[in-house]
């Protein structure tokens, strides 16, 4: 190791053991960024990750200690699905009806398979106990924000500089040597993520020229993803934006990151729209000849994702167990064998049906923030003081993106994946810590301010705002006539006495 390697373990494993969140996004900024294969001469062989989780178990003894970790939190439904999917991940290797030849050199691979997966699977929920205020979440998206600007520089420098020995020979930007991001389409992951985080944190940032700053560099992403040609990229490109048009803070903002990404894609993404042309013409002129065999299709990986769903037929609970779909590939396809190329179709497919739907619901539990309130106490507009979160719609483009990317990838031991799980878990459990007791049914997308019987007091004052000025107003003037009245028939009456 090198003396900056050196230097980033001790630091990072000292801040761990003092404050345990902090050691979380060591972590994280370690595994995520792949800082091992970005830097192989100064990491070497360490066991860097390993070290982190060490000192960050150390930090969260002692915040237990003093009680400073909610450990109920682990009684989530968040948390309790993913027990739920380690559980039945583990059970699948040795419960799966499928039978076959075992090979020495698969089991290796399948026993290191799950052993990733399990590490993974632990630390998420090691940081589900420490990611615990707004402020620590914030510093995950500012660390996420990082890491996808890291890598933009990198593609970009790779394009500006002639690092074309970093280009396939079909001339896509793969990524550093050994990581998970060497295929393409994975290194585009980060930069289809790239654009919310960006976009939302310049809308939270209140300086004008901060918040434009910021903006500036999302063209920089596209470039880079352009360099990727990725065509599963640039649809989960496009899906992110269309969201954020149809649920941005700032209009203009997002009619303008609109037009800018069609003429990005119009005059820089070069390769990518090749690809995509060339996907195309080949469909047509599959359709005109027929497709002669089961087996023929356009793409690679609608012949997987067809043995997936035989299997998945035939083997629906516990699947063909982990990494066991290369072996049975054969039993349900004559042509090539292929790896899954669809995540939920890898947990479901390797791990049993319950093991997809489980990941599936990681995205579905988002779904009740898309929904907007019509009516708050009987009244059609939003309150003064009723704010909308930001952190909600960057969750739920981020998750959106990614689940349009997890479509045509692997990412089953992907940290990025239960990195994210984590943010959105964090942001529930926020919700539910602040949540008012005593409201109409409200949307997590809007937020009131913060929950105190003062600031309900505040909020019934401000509801009833100018109209019940007026009913009062209008209650008093009755008030003053009826007495007026009264006073006039009690002299009428001494007087007729």
């Amino acid at each position: 190791m090198s003396i900056f390697a050196v230097a980033f373990v001790i630091v990072a494993s000292l801040l761990a053991i003092v404050l345990p969140w902090v050691g979380v996004m060591a972590y994280y900024l370690f595994s995520v960024m792949q800082m091992q294969y970005l830097w192989p001469h100064d990491f070497g062989e360490s066991r860097v990750s390993l070290i982190l989780t060490g000192a960050t178990m150390i930090g969260l003894a002692g915040a237990s200690a003093l009680k400073l970790v909610d450990w109920r939190v682990l009684l989530s439904p968040y948390a309790l699905m993913m027990m739920l999917l380690m559980l039945w991940v583990n059970l699948s290797v040795d419960y799966t009806s499928y039978v076959s030849y075992i090979d020495p050199i698969n089991v290796l691979s399948r026993d290191d398979f799950l052993s990733t997966f399990n590490k993974t699977v632990f630390f998420f929920f090691v940081a589900c106990l420490l990611i615990n205020t707004r402020q620590k979440l914030e510093w995950c998206i500012y660390l996420l924000a990082f890491i996808v600007l890291f890598y933009t520089g990198w593609a970009n420098k790779a394009y500006l500089t002639g690092e074309f020995w970093r280009f396939g020979d079909n001339g896509r930007l793969g990524g550093p040597l050994e990581s998970v991001y060497l295929d393409e389409n994975s290194l585009a992951m980060h930069f289809v993520m790239a654009t919310p985080v960006l976009y939302y944190l310049g809308v939270a940032r209140s300086n004008f020229f901060v918040r434009y700053a910021i903006w500036l560099t999302i063209p920089l992403t596209w470039h880079a993803l352009f360099l990727t040609g990725s065509r599963g990229g640039l649809l989960a490109l496009g899906t992110v934006v269309i969201y954020i048009f149809f649920r941005s803070f700032n209009r203009m903002a997002s009619i303008g990151i609109i037009i800018a990404l069609v003429l990005a894609i119009i005059f820089q993404s070069g390769n990518l729209l090749t690809r995509v042309d060339s996907t195309i013409e080949a469909n047509e002129q599959l359709q005109q000849k027929g497709v002669s065999s089961p087996d023929e299709k356009l793409d690679p990986r609608l012949i997987s994702w067809g043995v997936a769903i035989q299997i998945m037929q035939k083997y629906p609970v516990f699947g063909v167990g982990v990494e066991n779909f290369i072996n049975a590939f054969p039993e349900f396809s004559s042509t090539t064998k292929h790896v899954v190329h669809n995540t939920y179709l890898q947990f479901s497919a390797n791990c049993g049906i319950l093991a997809g739907l489980i990941y599936l619901w990681f995205y579905a539990i988002r779904i009740p923030t898309l929904k907007r309130s019509a009516k708050i106490q009987g009244r059609d507009n939003f309150p003064n003081n009723f704010k909308r979160d930001y952190l909600d719609d960057l969750l739920n483009s981020l998750f959106l993106g990614f689940f349009v990317v997890a479509i045509f990838l692997d990412l089953m031991i992907f940290e990025i994946l239960y990195f994210l799980i984590m943010l959105g878990f964090a942001k529930y459990t926020l919700d539910r810590a602040t949540a008012p007791k005593q409201r109409s049914l409200i949307d997590s997308i809007y937020r009131f301010g913060q929950d105190s019987k003062n600031d309900d007091e505040d909020t019934s004052e401000n509801d009833i705002g100018i109209d019940d000025d007026e009913d009062r107003s209008r209650d008093d003037r009755t008030r003053d006539g009826r007495t007026r009245e009264a006073q006039a028939l009690g002299g009428r009456s001494r007087s007729i006495g």
